[in-house]
């Protein structure tokens, strides 16, 4: 019997191979990229993200979550047709971004108080870019656009949404998610008669969300600083066409790709539409970074990768919309 060979393996082993090759041979390009991710790590991502991981962690574990999720199941579910628990990853997603949303789905998931249907569902749709990157980051640093920074959070919001929905409506069945949902894995908000369960504070559920929130941040960082690298590659290697290396670069790791188009000359609207579809899509680094904290769970990231797709062709649109036909710049 012969042994089909794998591919896919063969091409990551070769890839990886080609990759520190070139590292080898472009040294400066190299500890350039690893220098820009490993600032843009320490600077934004971890003082952002980790404190919204332990604060996430701990309320996940002491149960904390579904008590919030009383004040906005009633909506979420009508809009959303998700569970009590589901709410949770909804709220945190929306306010802290890549990767928390997909990690506060994984945990839910792993702790057997969402499905998988429900799961791949949230992480299609809570997990964003952050609400500051979008207004600070982008419109106010880079575009020196302040006053579009809440129409352009609107805009790669509600596509993440309707994509998101688009995703339900063509995988699951109508008003399916909450009532498959087998009877023991019912949030406990979803009746009156029964009591939330109190965990009470101890110094080892703080240490673990501690440690935890550490293992989750430093993973990004090592994402972030390979695909800065990666990027840093694509400007040194290839020659200067228009906007299509830029773009590239932020297909690779979007804060990269956002500041190198905003440094060319091409026309404002121009950039504002490219910038837009790049944060909606998110890049390859938040792919991987999402990756990581999904873990071994059973939730798709090519579903994910489809609806982020589909997410970045609806803010194309809108984005065409608002700047050319409306002439709102």
């Amino acid at each position: 019997m012969f042994k089909i060979p794998n591919m896919k393996g063969k091409l990551i082993k070769s890839f990886i191979v080609l990759f520190l090759i070139t590292m080898l041979i472009f040294p400066s390009a190299s500890y350039q990229g690893a220098s820009t991710g490993l600032l843009l790590w320490f600077h934004t991502i971890l003082p952002n993200l980790l404190p919204f991981i332990i604060i996430s962690n701990l309320m996940i574990r002491m149960n904390i979550t579904k008590q919030i999720s009383v004040l906005f199941y009633p909506l979420f579910k009508r809009i959303f047709q998700v569970s009590p628990d589901g709410c949770y990853p909804i709220l945190i997603g929306f306010l802290s971004g890549i990767p928390v949303g997909a990690k506060a789905t994984a945990d839910l998931f792993n702790d057997k108080k969402i499905h998988t249907e429900e799961g791949n569902f949230l992480l299609t749709m809570c997990n964003n870019v952050s609400p500051m990157f979008i207004m600070s980051y982008i419109a106010i640093s880079q575009l020196k656009l302040p006053r579009i920074k809440y129409t352009l959070f609107v805009i790669i919001y509600c596509s993440s949404i309707i994509s998101a929905l688009i995703y339900r409506f063509v995988t699951l069945k109508k008003n399916k998610a909450v009532a498959s949902l087998p009877t023991e894995r019912i949030s406990a908000l979803s009746t009156d008669s029964t009591p939330v369960k109190r965990v009470p504070i101890r110094f080892e559920l703080v240490d673990n969300s501690i440690m935890n929130g550490f293992e989750v941040i430093t993973k990004i960082g090592g994402y972030v600083i390979l695909f800065s690298i990666l990027a840093q590659f694509v400007h040194v290697l290839l020659p200067d066409s228009g906007y299509l290396k830029q773009f590239l670069m932020g297909i690779l790791e979007i804060t990269t790709g956002i500041n190198q188009i905003c440094l060319t000359n091409m026309d404002i609207n121009l950039k504002i539409v490219l910038v837009a579809v790049l944060t909606s899509f998110g890049g390859f680094s938040s792919i991987a970074q999402t990756k990581s904290v999904l873990g071994n769970t059973r939730l798709s990231l090519k579903s994910y990768c489809a609806v982020k797709l589909i997410s970045a062709f609806i803010t194309l649109i809108i984005t065409y919309v608002y700047v050319y036909l409306l002439h709102a710049i």
